[in-house]
C-alpha cells in the first residue's frame, strides 16, 4: 500500500492508466495524455490542484490561439513561431507556466494536421482531460505525515532540553561540551526537514485549518535563533561562579520543567525576579565587571525572548495545543 504514495510509482501508474483510457476511447495521440498525467503528479494536494488548474487553462488558451493563428496564417514554421511568441508571454503574465509545455504539444497536433475540424479539437480536449483527470485522482493519495511530524517534534524538544542543560552547566564550569555544536547542527537540520513536512501537511488539507504545524516550526526556529544568540554570549563570560549560580539554576529549571501546554508564565515571572536581583547587585568597579554585567543582561533578555516566543505561540494556538499531548515549553 505504501507504494501508492511513491511519486515514481504514481507517475508510472498514472501514465499507464491515461494511455489505456485514451486508446480505449479511440483518441489519437493518447501518449500525450500519459505525458500530461506524469507532469501532473505533485507532492501535495494543494500544489496538484493549482498545477492542474493552470495546465487546463493554458491548454484551453493554446487551443484557441492555435485556431486563430493557424486559421489566419496557415500551418507552417512561421505560424508556429508566432503562436509561441504570443502564448509564452500570456502564460507568464497569467502565472500558468506549468501548462505551457502541454499547450504547445497539443498545438503541434493542429499544426501538422491536414485539416483542423471539430473531431480534432474534441480529440485534443479529450486527451487533456484524461491526463489532468488521472493525475488529479492519483494526487488524492498522499501519505499521512502527522505521525512523522510528532516524532520530529518530540526529538527537537528533547534536544532543546539537552542544550539548555548544557548551557546551565557551562555557566558554572566556564567550559563548553565537545558535542554541543554537533547537537546544534543536528537540530538545525531537523528543523529544516520538519518545516518541509509541516508545509506538506498544511498543503494536503483543504477542508480543515492545519496552520498549527507551520506555526509550531516557526516558533521552534525562532527559539533556535535565540539559543544561538545565547551561546555567543557564553563565549565572553568570565564572571565569578557564585554570581552565575542563580542563572544556571534558572536555565536548568526551564530545561527540566518541560510539560504539556506550558505557557511559560511562571518562568517569565521568575526571570523578572532574577533581573531585579541582578539589578540590586553592587555596581561594577572595573571595565571587565561592567562588560560581564552587560553580557549577563543580554543573556537574560535573550532568555526572556525564548520564553515569550513559546508563550505567544500557546496563546495563539490554544485550540490546537489542547489536542497535542506532547507540546512542551
Amino acid at each position: 500500500m505504501k507504494y501508492i504514495y511513491n511519486l515514481a510509482f504514481k507517475m508510472a501508474l498514472s501514465a499507464t492508466i491515461a494511455l489505456v483510457i485514451g486508446e480505449s476511447l479511440g483518441f489519437k495521440y493518447s501518449t500525450v495524455a500519459a505525458v500530461i498525467a506524469i507532469l501532473g503528479i505533485q507532492d501535495t494536494r494543494r500544489k496538484a490542484l493549482i498545477v492542474g488548474r493552470n495546465r487546463a487553462v493554458a491548454c484551453i488558451i493554446g487551443q484557441i490561439l492555435s485556431l486563430i493563428v493557424y486559421g489566419i496564417l496557415g500551418n507552417g514554421a512561421i505560424s508556429f513561431g508566432i503562436f509561441l511568441l504570443i502564448l509564452i508571454p500570456i502564460t507568464s503574465r497569467l502565472k500558468i507556466q506549468e501548462g505551457m509545455i502541454a499547450s504547445v504539444v497539443l498545438s503541434t497536433h493542429l499544426l501538422v494536421a491536414d485539416k483542423i475540424d471539430l473531431p480534432l479539437i474534441i480529440n485534443e480536449f479529450g486527451i487533456m482531460i484524461i491526463g489532468i483527470g488521472v493525475a488529479s485522482i492519483a494526487n488524492l493519495f498522499m501519505p499521512a505525515l502527522e505521525d512523522e511530524f510528532r516524532k520530529d517534534k518530540i526529538w527537537i524538544e528533547e534536544k532543546y532540553k539537552v542544550i539548555l542543560l548544557k548551557m546551565s552547566k557551562s555557566l558554572l564550569t566556564q567550559t563548553v561540551d565537545i558535542d554541543e555544536q554537533k547537537i546544534m547542527d543536528d537540530i538545525e537540520k531537523n528543523l529544516i526537514r520538519s518545516n518541509i513536512t509541516a508545509y506538506k501537511i498544511v498543503n494536503n488539507n483543504f477542508f480543515k485549518s492545519s496552520s498549527y504545524y507551520t506555526d509550531y516550526i516557526a516558533m521552534r526556529r525562532n527559539q533556535f535563533d535565540t539559543i544561538k544568540k545565547m551561546r555567543k554570549n557564553f563565549e565572553r563570560f568570565s564572571m565569578p561562579v557564585d554570581q552565575m549560580k542563580n542563572m544556571a539554576m534558572f536555565l536548568k529549571r526551564v530545561a527540566e520543567d518541560i510539560r504539556e501546554n506550558n505557557d511559560c508564565k511562571e518562568h517569565l515571572y521568575r526571570l523578572e525576579k532574577l533581573k531585579l536581583q541582578y539589578k540590586n547587585m553592587e555596581l561594577p568597579k572595573t571595565r571587565e565587571e561592567f562588560e560581564n554585567r552587560a553580557q549577563l543582561l543580554n543573556l537574560l533578555n535573550d532568555m526572556e525572548d525564548f520564553l515569550n516566543i513559546k508563550r505567544n505561540f500557546i496563546l495563539n494556538n490554544k485550540i490546537y495545543c489542547s489536542h497535542f499531548s506532547q507540546d512542551k515549553c
